[in-house]
């Protein structure tokens, strides 16, 4: 591809970039974008889950945000307040309770003070910005934007108004300013307490790497956001959360109320499977384990720090039992740090192309696959992703083997 074309893309081989993928990607992403068309043309509305926040921030500014956390007392707001169906969910028969931390309310209560609508509107436009940031600090490259855009879950994540895409965000933006900008990593590690699933991992990083500075910024920050919420909104929230967050997860690990597909993790694959709640649980920890020293060794060894990056987000939802699919643009994350990886360590950017190819196909597959099998395939795309940070691993031993092919010093992200 040369001339206006090549540059109005900004695809260059000699940076990493594949042109085949990017085009790829491309009309993946026309198609998802026709999908959505036909969604909201039809009988469907987008933004059920962003019902329950926009009912919650509602809650919160008239006073009684700890009853937020009580189903009954959101649907029949939710029934006065937003007459539009979101066919073929009614909230009479489909609960789409609220259980965030209550430091989400200091984001939900401005959006409620905007009409059902206009809310979701800016609210979708807000985290696909912060989306687009990020992915553009990671690689500032067509093919890296695209291939976050058409990966499925962002899709998923738009249709249902959910907040993974902020999450993600948010943990893609730590990752970037550890070294950088530690005292702003530190600041957004402490925003990720909306969802603190997604940060797992990040504490133990920090302490194994000595990265101080991002650490007890984080401890600062956070209680002072906890204090905030308490001040505006009650300290009687928190007592809500607690309640709500214990019916949940008595609701979803034990007695199946939600169905075992729905949760993309090792553990709803594992009750999906048929296993029961304790040897079911006990895999799912034992993984988690294994993941979780995995990352600390790949951040404890000399690779780049996109590799080091892409290993945590895609271990990340392998963690915690309680990851939807809409939860998956995390892994997009991942494989944008990836496309840096070659160039970081002075590998021939043609190398590995099939394998990431191929790992991108199969995550990619999975995700358009869901609503088809309805089964647990989120742990199958995480492996696909730490299979190419393994493969790239093994090549990239295999090239400091090779004296004709020595390796640049790790670069930073």
């Amino acid at each position: 591809m040369t001339g206006p074309l090549k540059k109005t893309l900004n695809w260059d081989v000699s940076a990493g970039d594949d042109p085949a993928l990017a085009v790829a990607c491309a009309i993946l992403l026309a198609l998802t974008l026709l999908a959505a068309a036909l969604f909201v043309s039809g009988s469907s509305r987008p933004g059920i889950d962003f019902s329950c926040f926009w009912g919650a921030g509602t809650m919160a500014l008239e006073g009684h945000a700890a009853t937020a956390y009580d189903w009954q007392q959101l649907r029949q707001l939710l029934i006065q307040l937003q007459p539009i169906t979101h066919a073929p969910y009614s909230y009479d028969q489909t609960p789409v309770p609220y259980f965030y931390p209550p430091v989400f309310f200091l984001v939900l209560a401005p959006l409620a003070l905007l009409p059902f609508w206009i809310a979701f509107g800016v609210w979708s436009a807000a985290k696909l910005l912060c989306w687009l940031l990020v992915v553009h600090a990671i690689r500032p490259r067509s093919a890296a934007m695209l291939l976050a855009l058409a990966a499925p879950p962002v899709f998923f994540d738009f249709i249902a108004g959910q907040s993974a895409l902020l999450a993600a965000s948010l943990l893609g933006g730590i990752l970037l300013t550890l070294d950088r900008r530690p005292l702003l990593s530190g600041f957004l590690l402490a925003l990720l307490i909306f969802k603190p699933q997604y940060g797992v991992l990040l504490p133990f990083v920090l302490i194994a790497t000595k990265r101080w500075s991002v650490f007890f910024t984080a401890s600062l920050v956070a209680p002072a956001l906890i204090l905030v919420t308490g001040v505006i909104f009650g300290w009687d929230t928190f007592k809500g959360f607690h309640e709500a967050a214990t019916f949940a997860a008595t609701q979803f690990h034990l007695s199946g109320a939600l169905p075992w597909y729905k949760l993309q993790s090792n553990y709803g694959l594992f009750r999906s499977a048929g296993l029961g709640y304790g040897p079911a649980m006990s895999l799912h920890i034992a993984i988690a384990w294994a993941c979780a020293i995995w990352v600390l060794i790949m951040w404890r060894r000399r690779v780049s720090s996109a590799v080091q990056a892409a290993s945590l987000l895609a271990a990340t939802p392998l963690i915690s039992p309680y990851f939807a699919i809409y939860d998956m643009p995390i892994l997009a994350i991942a494989l944008a740090f990836l496309m840096n990886a070659n160039m970081d360590e002075g590998i021939a950017p043609g190398s590995n192309r099939g394998v990431f190819r191929i790992g991108v196909g199969i995550v990619f597959i999975l995700g358009y696959a869901f609503p088809l099998v309805l089964w647990p395939v989120g742990p199958f795309m995480c492996a696909s992703v730490i299979a190419i940070i393994l493969m790239r691993y093994r090549y990239r031993a295999a090239s400091a083997a090779s004296p004709a092919a020595p390796l640049r010093k790790p670069a930073s992200v």
